[in-house]
């Protein structure tokens, strides 16, 4: 190798590297700017949840926050080229699956359409890191109310040692210029693959398909803890 190339090789490395750390200091400061307002998010929580008839919707927000924490975990670790830690504990998954669908009441109304539960068991308890599922969850019912529309329908059934949940959609949402053609398609697709990871992270499994006359089904499978 030539002196020259050398000397190119050697600049384009340092070019590289001051790059890399440029782009840590973008992520370090995006993860230290995110932790403010998720604490000022946090305290107007708790203190709605002080005040009885708000205490339903501070729950939903609550969940939505946990999505919020471990984005800006995701953030902190990448600019350290990490992965943010993992947590498991005890989960009850129907209360966080319709604290997840009720703080996306809102947006489903402002469509013309709800988000409804079909429960068909309870007490279901997965072992897993309740940020992780906060955002499986908090996707797949996001997917469902802005890119489906009408009536999302979340069923939660047992099924041999795990359980089943299902979102469905009708797939009537309307079209606008900012959520059409494949700027749609990959917005709903990396919902679908966030929320993949966090499943797996807690040893379960996402599946979604079309459904006949339209809409989409996403199911998403973990096991439960053994009864104690």
């Amino acid at each position: 190798m030539s002196t020259l190339a050398a000397v190119a090789g050697w600049c384009l490395a340092a070019a590289l590297l001051l790059e890399l750390r440029r782009r840590a200091a973008l992520l370090a400061d995006a993860a230290h700017e995110l932790r403010g307002p998720l604490t000022a998010i946090s305290l107007g929580i708790e203190a709605l949840r002080r005040q009885p008839a708000a205490r339903r919707r501070a729950d939903a927000l609550a969940t939505e926050l946990c999505r919020m924490e471990v984005a800006a975990d995701d953030v902190a670790a990448a600019g350290r080229g990490r992965r943010a830690p993992k947590r498991a504990e005890d989960v009850s998954l129907r209360q966080l699956v319709e604290r997840s669908g009720e703080a996306w009441q809102a947006a489903a109304g402002g469509r013309g359409g709800r988000v409804a539960f079909d429960w068909g068991a309870d007490g279901e308890i997965v072992r897993a890191d309740p940020r992780r599922l906060a955002q499986a969850f908090g996707n797949l019912i996001a997917n469902a109310v802005e890119h489906g529309g009408g009536e999302i329908v979340v069923r939660g059934r047992r099924s041999n040692g795990a359980i089943r949940v299902e979102i469905e959609d009708r797939g009537t949402a309307a079209a606008t210029p900012a959520r059409t053609g494949r700027e749609r398609t990959a917005r709903r697709g990396r919902g679908l693959a966030i929320a993949t990871r966090a499943l797996e992270q807690a040893g379960g499994r996402l599946g979604a398909s079309d459904r006949p006359g339209g809409g989409r089904l996403a199911v998403a499978e973990l096991p439960l803890e053994p009864r104690r």
